[in-house]
């Protein structure tokens, strides 16, 4: 056995606590745990210590994961970054040795918003609805106003939305920082009669159940869902709300610098990289003319005599 090594499930917990300490969402410990549990079963390693886990095991991940026709290409990459940073992680601590790791080449395609009459029938106000189908309205124009992630919409309480300045805080986001979004009127206007007629309290969550705690995720996605195909709409993805926002934002306002913030993005890379993604081209026209300003300025000159051949 390699000198440094451990076991693989102690070197997990370890792992898992210095996630936690650098404040990273449960949510998030989530989804790593899930890809490299795959990793580990895949191998047969549970029981192994860390100076097992090497560049081969790693391919061996990586075909298992290709051979299931489940998985997307984009999948895959996802499940093998989650993996390289537990495995450079290891690295770092000298429980293993050091080798490279390369994530898989995949083709993106552009990934395809909702229309402009989708969202004009998703926005319409519903007619005679359920409470449900009524929240879930709400739900939807709050995420269409502001771009909000799901995890963040669901964490809002009512006195989070501070009327008088057309602002919501945002105190859940995903890079841990607090947010203030701008609302305007008429989302404002929808909020306010939805407060009411839920008779929601100020430290009430925005979207509650009925014993007044907080809407999961999985219970919104799936209200979401129904709500769309109820209208004869196929796309049902909250977070394509966001996709939407962001396209649709750029295209008329040309100013990347504010989209970026209002997306919580780490840096304006991260936004041109999300609205290439989209398939926004962020190249602007120009009509500057050099010639028509300067050079037709000018008198033309006197010819003097014959242009030589």
């Amino acid at each position: 056995m390699q000198e440094g090594a451990i076991k693989i499930s102690e070197a997990l917990k370890y792992y898992y606590q210095d996630k936690r300490a650098e404040n990273t969402k449960e949510s998030t410990l989530a989804t790593y745990k899930m890809h490299i549990d795959y990793f580990i079963k895949c191998n047969e390693i549970e029981n192994g210590y860390t100076d097992f886990i090497s560049l081969d095991l790693y391919d061996f991940f990586v075909e298992d994961l290709q051979e299931d026709d489940r998985k997307s290409d984009v999948t895959i990459a996802t499940y093998c970054r989650s993996v390289r940073a537990f495995i450079y992680w290891l690295q770092d601590n000298h429980y293993t040795d050091e080798f490279r790791i390369k994530i898989p080449k995949y083709q993106k395609k552009v990934k395809v918003c909702y229309t402009d009459y989708e969202l004009e029938q998703i926005l319409k106000k519903p007619e005679d609805c359920t409470e449900v189908q009524y929240q879930t309205w709400v739900f939807i124009n709050l995420i269409c106003a502001t771009a909000l992630r799901l995890n963040s919409a669901l964490e809002i309480r009512v006195q989070d939305i501070i009327e008088k300045e057309n602002m919501l805080i945002v105190n859940e986001t995903k890079n841990n920082q607090g947010l203030t979004l701008y609302l305007n009127d008429d989302i404002l206007k929808i909020l306010k009669k939805y407060i009411a007629l839920f008779e929601l309290n100020d430290d009430d969550y925005l979207f509650c159940k009925g014993d007044k705690g907080r809407m999961d995720n999985d219970t919104m996605k799936d209200y979401v869902r129904k709500y769309n195909r109820r209208l004869g709409i196929e796309k049902t993805s909250i977070h394509l709300f966001r996709h939407t926002f962001a396209k649709n934002y750029y295209k008329q306002e040309k100013d990347i610098y504010t989209l970026s913030k209002i997306l919580d993005h780490s840096s304006i890379a991260v936004t041109e990289q999300y609205l290439r993604d989209l398939g926004v081209s962020l190249f602007v026209e120009s009509s500057y003319n050099p010639q028509r300003k300067f050079a037709q300025e000018k008198p033309t000159p006197k010819r003097r005599g014959k242009m030589k051949k």
